[in-house]
């Protein structure tokens, strides 16, 4: 019975901080196959969990109205989220947004701010890409 035990605690502690990662892969399947509403779910359920890569998808999904009724407001609380917890790609999206006026009022300082964002990023990962956020 120790024995099972041990096993159980071992597989738990050594598998359980895989088990995002592995979220996140079949949640971007989902999207990959059109199955909005599935990814939807999966990148929710990350997110609120602070996985960056699923709150920059969730935005994302929110902005473009897949899988989710359109929701501007939601697409970009999501991607400040993101942005703020150093995605890259959510903070240039979100400067892009606000430079183009694409669902908001265009704000050249707002735009200036997430984009500068977004350089401070790139620059402190040196190249290093947000794979799964294209």
């Amino acid at each position: 019975m120790m024995k099972i035990q041990t096993a159980l605690i071992f597989l738990l502690l050594f598998t359980g901080g895989n088990l995002p990662a592995a979220d996140f892969e079949e949640a971007m399947e989902a999207l990959t196959q059109g199955e909005h509403r599935e990814a939807y779910r999966d990148f929710k359920r990350l997110a609120k969990h602070d996985h960056i890569k699923a709150q920059y998808q969730l935005g994302m999904l929110y902005l473009l109205g897949k899988g989710v009724g359109q929701d501007t407001d939601q697409g970009i609380a999501w991607l400040k989220e993101a942005a703020t917890n150093g995605s890259y790609l959510a903070a240039n999206e979100l400067g892009q947004i606000y430079l183009s006026g694409r669902g908001v009022d265009i704000n050249e300082q707002e735009a200036i701010k997430w984009l500068e964002l977004a350089t401070a990023i790139a620059e402190q990962n040196e190249g290093e890409a947000e794979d799964g956020c294209d």
